[in-house]
């Protein structure tokens, strides 16, 4: 059986506020900056808590696909996974090493190898979209893009929306360092 709602009260509805908050840049009950997404306005306040008229214990499946996608993932379930993957097999705040998109600067270039003998050197575009400008012993290849919000040392990386240079979609969902995980190496 699909799940086509989610308590109101978890943890990972937080979470996600959070993240929205900071990528439209509000702080206030002002809404506006979410206007572009297909939700309407009345189910964004109840979301965030500002309008309890018709409160209900759950919030649906798509309203919290279409949130997870504004912050830059396919869908809940991937916004969900990310969640888990920071927090790991126990509970709490993630301790690790990380470079997070949203601390980046466009232009911003990062290097990154993982095994065996493969590296990329990644371009920031924003929006926590990347460009690959150089890569050795990998399948993707120079001007392929793609989205990822966190880079953590030692744990797989996960990208959504891997297009090549032309924008043909390669994969929704790319793994690279599946087995050992990425490092980073020296900046550029």
């Amino acid at each position: 059986m699909t799940k086509t709602s989610v308590s109101r009260s978890a943890k990972e509805l937080d979470n996600l506020r959070d993240d929205i908050k900071k990528r439209a840049g509000f702080q206030d009950k002002t809404l506006s900056p979410l206007s572009k997404t297909f939700i309407n306005a009345k189910t964004l306040k109840r979301f965030f808590g500002y309008d309890r008229t018709e409160e209900s214990s759950f919030i649906r499946l798509y309203t919290l696909d279409v949130l997870s996608q504004y912050v830059g993932y396919e869908s809940w379930n991937a916004y969900h996974e990310h969640l888990q993957l920071l927090e790991g097999s126990g509970s709490g705040d993630f301790k690790g090493e990380e470079i997070n998109a949203d601390d980046l600067s466009i232009g911003d270039a990062l290097q990154i190898a993982w095994q065996p003998n493969r590296k990329s050197t990644l371009k920031y575009l924003g929006n926590q979209k990347f460009e690959i400008t150089k890569t050795e012993n990998s399948k993707w290849q120079v001007g392929d893009t793609f989205f990822c919000r966190h880079f953590i040392l030692g744990k797989p990386l996960y990208v959504d929306n891997l297009t090549d240079k032309n924008g043909v979609l390669k994969s929704s969902m790319y793994v690279v360092g599946e087995k050992n995980g990425i490092y980073f190496q020296s900046p550029i």
